[in-house]
């Protein structure tokens, strides 16, 4: 982000923000402390930012942000939107995990509301703008309704590129075994890069075949849901020569 002063001076006043850490505070405590699932606190969010910031990027080789295609925003509008729609779009794990995506939403309008002030201080349409394209990102986010833009495709996949050991670790070993925790552990790293067919091929390496799961189930579902990315994104699962033993000789189940 270092090349976009907007997103700089956003992500800043985001990492600042009392109201905003404590939100990701409380999400992660929801969904580690009372049911057992992975991270969805402060380091999800900046994981998913990155990847999204990161896929915008490459993608804005072959395809125009909506932003741009509606004259109402540049690049680095387009890349202020997905930045806040990825930081933010699990707050709203504070209430709970059903309806999410809508709870996000409302807790996120007074805080877009606040930075964006400070972001576009003389621009009151931009503002609005930019903060319609971000609460519609963070309501579709998780696969429950379709993305009309682009920036919000690109938020819905950077989410679920998220998807490696890392995250699943406190669950795992917590004892909260299930084939998303046992999936998740056997995704090593994610990488976006150039596409050599499509605009942008993402490879995720994995030590164990049961990622597979992760693969079609999450990412694949919201490249899918994202019809307007779909034509764009090439998605590779890359089997390590030296496969992982991720659950010992028996499991009990019930």
């Amino acid at each position: 982000m270092k090349d976009n002063e907007l997103c700089l001076l956003a992500f800043d006043e985001l990492e600042k923000d009392i109201e905003v850490q404590t939100l990701l505070e409380d999400s992660n405590r929801m969904a580690i402390d009372r049911m057992g699932y992975s991270d969805h606190g402060h380091t999800h969010s900046l994981i998913v930012t990155l990847n999204g910031i990161k896929l915008i990027r490459e993608l804005s080789n072959g395809l125009q942000p909506t932003v741009i295609q509606e004259n109402t925003g540049t690049i680095k509008d387009a890349e202020v939107i997905v930045m806040f729609g990825c930081y933010l779009h699990d707050v709203g794990m504070v209430v709970g995990r059903t309806n999410h995506d809508e709870f996000s939403v409302v807790l996120t309008i007074p805080i877009l509301d606040r930075i964006l002030k400070k972001v576009y201080p003389k621009d009151l349409r931009k503002q609005v703008h930019i903060r319609n394209h971000v609460i519609h990102a963070i309501y579709c986010h998780d696969k429950v309704a379709q993305p009309m833009t682009i920036e919000g495709g690109v938020v819905g996949v950077a989410d679920a590129l998220d998807m490696t050991k890392g995250r699943a670790r406190i669950p795992f070993e917590a004892g909260s075994v299930n084939i998303h925790s046992a999936s998740a552990m056997a995704i090593e790293d994610v990488k976006i890069r150039k596409g050599e067919k499509k605009t942008v091929r993402i490879e995720v390496n994995m030590t164990n075949v049961s990622g597979i799961f992760q693969i079609q189930e999450l990412l694949e579902q919201k490249i899918r849901n994202a019809k307007s990315l779909i034509d764009h994104i090439e998605l590779y699962a890359i089997m390590s020569p030296i496969e992982d033993k991720i659950l010992k000789e028996e499991l009990r189940v019930l």
